[in-house]
């Protein structure tokens, strides 16, 4: 299950080895912020990426494979 607020490692996929956190927008309904960095601070070699809702949200994490860490 994807987790929103939370940074969380990516230990598999396109992003491998990067960190990302995922910030639910106040939209009706909610849309998200995906961000990703090289450090845990996201301030490394970092990046951005808007999607639409939750379902366009898992699409995004199934057409990168990522596999996150959310159990740290």
């Amino acid at each position: 299950m994807i987790q929103v607020d939370t940074l969380r490692w990516i230990a598999s996929g396109d992003e491998q080895g990067r960190y990302v956190y995922i910030q639910e927008l106040p939209d009706d309904p909610p849309s998200y912020l995906v961000l990703t960095a090289a450090d845990a601070a996201l301030k490394v070699a970092g990046g951005d990426e808007w999607v639409e809702d939750f379902v366009s949200l898992q699409q995004f994490f199934d057409e990168g494979r990522w596999v996150v860490e959310w159990n740290l």
